[in-house]
C-alpha cells in the first residue's frame, strides 16, 4: 500500500495508546526516520509492569527497533478510521 493510500485511511488523534500511525514532521539527527514520512507503530508488551499499553516503537529506515522516535521527534499520532458496513 503506497503512503497516499494509507494517509487517506488515517484520523488524528492526541491519544498514544489508540493511535496506530505515526507522521514524523521533523527528525533529529541520528534518529534514522525520514521528515514526512508515516510509520506504523508498533507495541512491546514484554514489560506490562511499565508500560500497560506495550512500549511503542516504530520500524526505522534500518529496519531497526526504534524506541525513541516519539521522544525526540516532532510527530503527529493517527489512529485508523473505524469502516461502517450497511
Amino acid at each position: 500500500m503506497s503512503g497516499d493510500d494509507i494517509r487517506s485511511k488515517l484520523h488524528p488523534t492526541l491519544i498514544e495508546e489508540e493511535a496506530d500511525y505515526v507522521e514524523i514532521l521533523s527528525a533529529v539527527r541520528g534518529c534514522r526516520v525520514t521528515a514526512g514520512a508515516v510509520y506504523k507503530l508498533h507495541r512491546n508488551y514484554n514489560h506490562p509492569q511499565l508500560f500497560e499499553q506495550g512500549e511503542v516503537y516504530v520500524l526505522d529506515d534500518d529496519s531497526r527497533e526504534n524506541y525513541a522516535v516519539l521522544m525526540l521527534c516532532a510527530t503527529r499520532l493517527y489512529r485508523l478510521k473505524e469502516q461502517f458496513y450497511s
